[in-house]
């Protein structure tokens, strides 16, 4: 999404006109990342692409449009994008404009933003309602409006829950008759590993994989303070570290974040860092998340199997999800 904001900023400086178009729910695709998102020009160029490229003529043929549109996309052409099958996608168009300034200046620098759009609005410029993180007041400060004062206050309830849960959002809501599409944008997902050894690269590995920043750490030194001291909601620790010198002030510095804060060991070693932990001033509750023996019960032997048990847990947690099979599930299978 930095790219994009960076390219919106460029065009609305140079008053350049576009439209920005994002995925905000699909079904089919065999499972895809909401949130893709494009800058379409009137001269029918496209900056990214949507779906593997195969809505892009799509796009095109919606030039000028403004709102919520479904786009359909074929079998063959699915599959010739790289995809598993088509599918229907929603696809959100806004002018650069609409969304406020400070929203796009925030991603271009990575911090978190929540987007609420009214499509139905009755004027486009005021269809839009933004909140942006400060990090001077650590707070999330509210830009443009949907364009009534009942719904800009629902729309910043839902943003608000939507950044606490810590996780890329893209969805079509309801509300009091109107439809409010909720997006949030949070930086890539960083994951700091306290200890070494082949599960500390397996995780690395598997957490590259997915996208996230990982950084492992051995001891417990002023760079590791400082990178757990700054994790957030969408963020995790994990310490693999047995010594006590370096797990406990690992996690009681990670239970005063809002990240997912994971310890491997037997439960003998569990009750020997809670001890210590409740000892040092930490309350029950907050000892009680940890995440420990960290890692779902998957039936994990190796250093690789036991990563991918981890990080399922993290995207679980993250998710609010129990973990369960989704043969056995009945909500929607996609986040």
């Amino acid at each position: 999404m930095r790219e994009i904001a960076m390219e919106a900023t460029e065009s609305l400086a140079a008053r350049r006109s576009g439209r920005v178009a994002r995925v905000v729910a699909f079904k089919g695709f065999g499972g895809r990342r909401a949130g893709e998102t494009v800058v379409a020009y009137a001269d029918g160029s496209i900056t990214g692409s949507l779906l593997g490229g195969a809505a892009d003529s799509a796009l095109k043929s919606e030039t000028g449009s403004l709102g919520l549109f479904e786009l359909s996309v074929g079998d063959a052409d699915a599959v010739s994008a790289g995809l598993a099958c088509g599918g229907v996608a929603s696809v959100l168009f806004n002018e650069l404009g609409v969304i406020p300034g400070p929203a796009w200046d925030a991603l271009v620098v990575g911090r978190p933003v929540a987007l609420v759009t009214r499509p139905d609005a009755a004027s486009a410029s005021s269809a839009v309602l933004a909140l942006v993180d400060n990090p001077l007041t650590r707070s999330f400060e509210p830009h443009g409006s949907v364009g009534d004062k009942v719904l800009d206050e629902i729309a910043s309830g839902v943003a608000r829950l939507a950044l606490r849960q810590g996780r890329d959002v893209a969805e079509v809501q309801v509300h009091e008759g109107s439809t409010l599409v909720v997006e949030v944008f949070l930086p890539s997902t960083s994951l700091v590993v306290i200890g070494e050894g082949q599960l500390a690269e397996a995780l690395k590995a598997q957490g590259a994989l997915l996208g996230w920043d990982v950084t492992v750490d051995s001891a417990w030194e002023t760079t590791a303070v400082a990178l757990v001291g700054s994790l957030g909601p969408s963020d995790a620790l994990v310490v693999l570290s047995h010594d006590p010198a370096v797990d406990t002030p690992a996690l009681a510095l990670a239970l005063s974040t809002d990240c997912y804060v994971g310890a491997l060991g037997s439960r003998h070693t569990q009750a020997g860092r809670r001890e210590r932990l409740l000892a040092g001033g930490a309350d029950g509750p907050s000892v009680g998340r940890i995440h420990g023996p960290v890692g779902l019960d998957l039936g994990a032997r190796t250093p690789e199997e036991t990563a991918v048990a981890i990080v399922a847990e993290i995207l679980a947690h993250r998710s609010g999800r129990d973990a369960a099979s989704l043969r056995s599930a009945s909500g929607p299978i996609n986040g």
